[in-house]
């Protein structure tokens, strides 16, 4: 399996774990995903020892299949790349990060989407 592929089938186990597709999503949930995305396109990406290039591409691309307009796909990697991440934004990418680690294929370790969604969600605000 390409590692696009794993991040695909990721983000789909994690929208339907919040009852989303990439339609239903609003722009303060988009936050949470930005940001979740992140985390997990981040442990991949140090897994497969991914150079930054390579994991902005991973990024963008994985963004993109969930439907996150490009301008907020950028915003993200900007934020990163200037280093000013929030203490919020730091829990939810660690967020991604651990439970894409803890993975591998087995539906039983998704679900730290919707908790970040049931914890910050009316927290945000776009």
């Amino acid at each position: 399996m390409k590692i696009f592929d794993t991040m695909k089938a990721w983000a789909d186990l994690e929208l339907k774990s919040i009852n989303r597709d990439g339609k239903s999503i609003k722009i303060n949930e988009r936050i949470i995903i930005r940001w979740y995305f992140f985390g997990s396109c981040d442990v991949c990406s140090q897994a497969m020892d991914l150079d930054d290039k390579d994991f902005m591409t991973l990024y963008r691309q994985t963004l993109k299949y969930i439907g996150v307009p490009k301008e907020e796909i950028e915003e993200t990697i900007s934020i990163w790349m200037l280093d000013k991440i929030s203490q919020q934004e730091i829990f939810i990418i660690n967020e991604g990060a651990h439970h894409f680690a803890n993975f591998k294929g087995d539906i039983t370790k998704s679900g730290g989407l919707k908790a970040c969604f049931v914890k910050l969600s009316d927290k945000l605000k776009a």
